[in-house]
């Protein structure tokens, strides 16, 4: 039987510190951003080494080619199993000889690691190889294209692996120590309080530096990873749910219950915001280096000279990451209130399996468009011609919305309450094409919202999420029998939602096509 993943919970508490305080966290994140780029500095030499190595490489390409000879349905047979394994066990000694392994990295470091010993402790140390490891762990087994270097600014957490070593924190004092002085913690808002106590009842497993940046400068944070599950709020109902998710909205069905709503609706005013800031920075950037553009304002490359920013930059700076950051906590809170919303109602969900990163991606292909459209001269003369359709995808909308993340947190939060998350192949099912009372498939444009089935109007993105409710055994078909039975209950609840949101001045024409 296998072994159930260890479960973990976290809890933020907000260091209250000193003017000195914060300057000798400053320079333990200045030694980690030195200790980072060292180790970096070290891996691409040993990449280069093994881009050299002629039988690494030979034992690669060998490697890849074993693998692309097979389709990913398709199972390697016993023999050439066997030869994949021998291949993978040569090309890790070769890396083990060279020192590319998490454990030399953490031991090549000690000696630079020994001149930062009263600013950062030795596993925080090991934990920032550890993280240079995984990233070279993606340039050579993932999708990675090369391990960076960091900016100072860049670095917002300081890891840890115990409770006894580097931040720790103590229950009884309501404080944490690090390298042997103490900081006080902010105790919790009244609201939730009893949560935060009840949360730190479990067993520490270790902690982490936290910093976030604000116009006023850095806060620094311990966050505090607890073993075992994190307290519930609240009772999960028993229900399954269908749920249909897109690029910008959620829309779930469930045998009582209809959800339509747009994922993180406030997330314009962050935009705007983050506009605004930028036009101002460039402003302030052009100001203070009239030499570095050309006449038609764009940079010129040829001149080399150093950058220099004023005060207001750096301010404008400030203010940029702090949106940027409440921009991504909003957009998290916000997922996770509908993911609340969703549990109380149930607990077992059935969800179209969406590739997100292929919708982010620019088409290649240029290609005109069959529609005829008029275009008007300057002379006043008009042509009629086939335009080029939009190469542009949906990376904008997915930034914003992100719905990878929400599903994400859907599947997390649904773990913690014994719940479970059922995914179907988008193009086995075909949710949105089906029609269960013709028992047929028809693709309609993607502007079409609304759907004429059996004499109601349904909303295209709700039908597609009662369809999934309804999937069969296979989970590659609707139970038309289950549609027919249980439509006429889904169109009066649909019907209600429409309703209530139309009553509550929701913009339905522009998130939802009514």
């Amino acid at each position: 039987m296998a072994e159930k993943p260890k479960t973990m919970h976290v809890v933020c508490l907000h260091i209250k510190t000193t003017a000195d305080e914060d300057r000798l966290i400053d320079r333990s994140f200045r030694a980690l951003s030195h200790i980072h780029n060292v180790l970096v500095k070290h891996v691409r030499k040993l990449l280069v080494q093994l881009e050299h190595d002629k039988e690494y490489q030979f034992l690669r390409n060998d490697y890849i080619a074993l693998l692309s000879s097979h389709k990913d349905e398709e199972k390697l047979s016993k023999d050439d199993a066997a030869y994949k394994k021998s291949l993978s066990d040569q090309m890790s000694e070769i890396r083990r000889g060279i020192g590319l392994t998490e454990y030399s990295l953490q031991s090549y470091i000690k000696v630079c690691g020994k001149q930062f010993n009263k600013l950062l402790s030795s596993q925080q140390i090991q934990k920032e190889a550890t993280r240079v490891w995984h990233s070279v762990e993606k340039y050579l087994f993932g999708n990675g294209k090369s391990i960076h270097f960091k900016k100072y600014r860049d670095f917002d957490t300081i890891g840890g692996k115990s409770n006894k070593n580097g931040m720790r924190f103590d229950k009884d004092s309501f404080t944490a120590i690090w390298m042997g002085h103490g900081y006080r913690i902010d105790c919790p808002k009244r609201s939730s309080q009893d949560y935060v106590y009840e949360a730190l009842d479990s067993d520490i497993s270790y902690c982490d530096v936290k910093r976030r940046m604000f116009p006023d400068g850095w806060h620094y944070y311990i966050n505090v990873i607890l073993k075992g599950s994190a307290p519930k709020k609240f009772i999960a109902g028993d229900n399954v749910c269908g749920i249909d998710p897109g690029i910008s909205t959620i829309a779930a069905v469930s045998d009582d219950k209809v959800f339509l709503e747009e994922l993180a609706p406030g997330i314009g005013k962050y935009n705007k915001k983050i506009t605004e800031i930028l036009r101002h920075m460039d402003m302030s950037r052009h100001m203070s280096n009239p030499e570095k553009y050309k006449p038609d304002g764009t940079i010129d490359k040829n001149n080399h000279d150093r950058w220099t920013f004023s005060k207001t930059y750096y301010r404008l700076r400030r203010e940029l990451r702090y949106l940027y950051r409440t921009k991504s906590e909003y957009i998290k809170h916000s997922h996770n209130a509908l993911v609340n919303r969703l549990l109380k109602n149930a607990k077992y969900f059935i969800i179209e399996d969406m590739d997100y990163a292929a919708l982010a991606k620019q088409s290649k292909k240029t290609e005109r468009s069959d529609k005829i459209s008029d275009v008007v001269s300057k002379d006043g003369t008009v042509k009629q011609v086939h335009k080029y359709k939009r190469k542009k995808r949906f990376g904008k909308s997915l930034n914003n919305r992100a719905p990878a993340l929400f599903i994400r947190q859907l599947e997390q939060k649904v773990s913690a309450y014994d719940g479970s998350v059922t995914k179907i192949a988008t193009k086995d099912f075909r949710a949105s094409q089906y029609d269960h009372s013709t028992d047929t498939y028809v693709k309609v444009p993607l502007s079409q919202r609304e759907k004429v089935i059996d004499s109601h109007t349904v909303q295209r993105d709700l039908y597609s999420a009662f369809l999934i409710l309804n999937a069969d055994d296979t989970l590659k078909h609707p139970n038309r029998d289950k549609c027919v039975y249980t439509f006429e209950s889904f169109v009066k609840r649909q019907d209600g939602l429409i309703s209530e949101m139309k009553g509550n001045n929701i913009s339905m024409k522009q998130c939802f096509g009514f």
